[in-house]
């Protein structure tokens, strides 16, 4: 149970590593917060300094809930309890504890990281579910939350073991609730689509 205990804080803090927010004040000197939907994540990234930066932050978070998934099939022995410390991750990159008022990303890099560790096919279909939406729609809000909700399904098709399943379905609630505002504004129809850009200005950092 300790061994438990002590890997779970581990892998909150891996996931509450801002890795958004660090990449856009080392190489853009600004400040992600004050800038579009003042989110870390990849998606804000991309419209304020673009497509590079985006780019590194989605592997860097990926990378987050990869790796403790990696830890916990390691020393742990069992998927079941692993796909735990990657739902730790998530809620770290969601709640970071080096961020102000724990405020973090949404989870959906690190998500997908912690179930492509979890079943590389569940991830690779439900990228391509995010895909087609991206293609259908232009809303990576959309997509995001859609694909998502596809893990317990690819999982299920897939015969994963029903901890597994059921801890997806931890995951689907989790991106749900950081994408409640997404939510409201695709109803209202005031989402921002994917290639709008944000302007900013150095000297306000």
């Amino acid at each position: 149970m300790a061994k438990i205990v002590l890997l779970s804080i581990i892998a909150y803090l891996l996931g509450s590593i801002p890795n958004g927010y660090i990449i856009c004040k080392k190489f853009y000197r600004i400040d992600i917060t004050k800038y579009g939907s003042k989110n870390i994540g990849m998606t804000n990234v991309q419209r304020v300094v673009g497509n590079k930066a985006a780019v590194a932050v989605f592997l860097l978070d990926f990378a987050k809930g990869f790796l403790a998934v990696i830890i916990g099939k390691y020393f742990l022995k069992s998927p079941s309890l692993a796909i735990t410390l990657g739902i730790m991750a998530i809620i770290g990159h969601d709640y970071s504890l080096f961020m102000p008022h724990f405020k973090g990303g949404k989870g959906v890099a690190t998500a997908y990281g912690v179930i492509g560790a979890i079943s590389v096919y569940t991830g690779l279909l439900s990228g391509g579910v995010f895909f087609l939406i991206i293609f259908l729609t232009r809303y990576v809000s959309l997509a995001s939350i859609v694909s998502v909700c596809f893990f317990p399904i690819f999982l299920i098709l897939f015969h994963a073991d029903k901890t597994i399943i059921l801890s997806s379905l931890i995951i689907v609630l989790l991106v749900k609730i950081s994408h409640r505002e997404n939510i409201k504004r695709l109803l209202k129809g005031n989402e921002r689509k994917i290639g709008e850009k944000v302007e900013f200005d150095k000297d306000k950092n």
